[in-house]
């Protein structure tokens, strides 16, 4: 396919990983698809350009460059880019994992199909109630995926795997420093979510085909952020307060069409014959009997088959084996 351009790889580490993020960066220099430039950010108060690694201070050349911002913690990885190159396509990723060869060009390739579109080479389902609330965010389905994967709303892109956000995919207040500092400070995925959904962008999930051989650099892993803070179902509490800081949130979030996803119908067939979107049964079984009922009014015999599948996962389900009996009396008549 055609280049694209401009397109900028942004990263961010902190001391705990300046000594390794150098593998990082020789695995995106290494990269099949040949970006306009990849940028370092580092706090500007914690490390000075003297301090740099030698291993990493080497690679710095008209494709990489270091620089230094105000310590935005985690969302030095995106914001700092945004300010410096607005009109670029800019793709995120975190610096603990090496990145194999062939990862930027399956970025670009679903860029180009899908250009205005949020890019994710990872990503859980947004869990609502029926009331239109979330549900904690150890519910939120991640997802396992043989091909794409796109909803207008209900996706949260995970940051660790990689995420294009495509030039004006983001609301202008993504840069707002006292307001994500305020209202979700280290949530960066769920900021930049929120400010994707501002502007109506939808998100696609690549086939995990994509990511399944990252490799996680050996003893990056104890200062870990999901090990500090995304504890106590905290992306919830972030949630809620970006969505009182900015209502049309709220509506969205309680919308019908909020969790509505699509997939090819090569998925569908693979989830009808073989489910395995899914990393445990129970949320499988959610998933499939919530989407059963969702469109039974309107798609009666692909609710019976979104039924079954769940009946597979519950054999025993009360209500699943009650609407599959209610959906065959239908189907008869």
């Amino acid at each position: 396919m055609m280049k694209i351009s401009p397109v900028i790889i942004s990263l961010t580490s902190y001391a705990e990983r300046i000594n390794v993020v150098h593998l990082v960066i020789e695995s995106l220099k290494k990269q099949t698809y040949q970006v306009d430039k990849i940028v370092l950010w580092l706090d500007e108060a914690e490390i000075n350009r003297q301090q740099l690694p030698s291993a990493l201070a080497a690679l710095e050349d008209e494709l990489f460059e270091v620089r230094f911002c105000p310590n935005y913690k985690s969302y030095k990885k995106l914001v700092p880019s945004l300010q410096i190159f607005p009109d670029a396509h800019i793709i995120t990723f975190d610096d603990d994992i090496i990145i194999p060869a062939n990862v930027v060009q399956a970025f670009v390739d679903a860029h180009q199909r899908h250009p205005n579109t949020v890019i994710a080479s990872r990503g859980r389902l947004m869990i609502t109630n029926e009331h239109g609330f979330f549900e904690g965010y150890d519910k939120w389905t991640l997802l396992n995926n043989d091909s794409e994967v796109m909803a207008p709303f209900g996706i949260l892109p995970i940051g660790y795997g990689g995420v294009l956000y495509p030039n004006g995919s983001l609301d202008l207040e993504v840069t707002n420093v006292d307001q994500f500092k305020a209202l979700a400070d280290n949530a960066d995925d769920i900021w930049f979510k929120c400010m994707s959904l501002l502007k109506y962008t939808p998100t696609l999930i690549l086939p995990r085909i994509v990511s399944d051989k990252f490799k996680v650099i050996d003893n990056t892993q104890e200062s870990a952020l999901y090990l500090t803070v995304n504890t106590d179902d905290r992306n919830g509490k972030c949630l809620q307060a970006i969505a009182q800081a900015y209502p049309e949130l709220s509506t969205l979030f309680k919308s019908t069409s909020f969790p509505n996803v699509t997939i090819d119908n090569r998925l569908l067939n693979q989830l009808l014959s073989r489910p395995n979107l899914f990393d445990s049964s129970e949320k499988a079984v959610s998933f499939f009997r919530d989407a059963a009922m969702k469109i039974e009014h309107s798609h009666l015999n692909l609710a019976y088959q979104l039924m079954l599948i769940a009946r597979k996962y519950r054999p025993q389900g009360p209500l699943i084996n009650r609407k599959i009996s209610e959906y065959k009396a239908k189907m008869k008549q």
